[in-house]
């Protein structure tokens, strides 16, 4: 009995790693994306951003971010900005994901000195 319980907990354990992974990947891709930023994401951007939307282990605070950086042009706007919004708004929202969302919500065609030093310190 022993033995099988110990079996599926470290299934269980490999199985979380490669989430948490995924979702700390996701996040330095899009903080690497902004920290870049200039007027809207390249088109190489754009498929890292594509992808991680449509990756069924990334967030949904991930795929809200994702989206609206994606579809950006100088700044986030309408349904996106509102989505933000919620997302850094909301108490459940990890950290830096709020951070995230709040930076974004204030680029103007690229991040600020202030934003992009804040934005090194979420990439560690």
């Amino acid at each position: 009995m022993k033995i099988i319980l110990i079996a599926i907990m470290s299934a269980l354990l490999l199985m979380s790693a490669p989430m948490a992974a995924s979702a700390h990947g996701a996040l330095s891709e899009m903080v690497t994306i902004i920290i870049h930023l200039n007027h809207y994401p390249t088109a190489d951007d754009k498929k890292v951003l594509a992808d991680i939307a449509a990756d069924p282990q990334a967030t949904a605070g991930d795929k809200i971010i994702a989206g609206a950086l994606m579809r950006m042009q100088h700044r986030v706007e309408g349904a996106d900005a509102v989505a933000l919004r919620k997302l850094a708004a909301d108490d459940a929202t990890p950290a830096a994901e709020k951070e995230l969302a709040t930076i974004l919500l204030g680029i103007t065609h690229h991040p600020s000195a202030g934003d992009i030093a804040h934005l090194k310190t979420l990439a560690e």
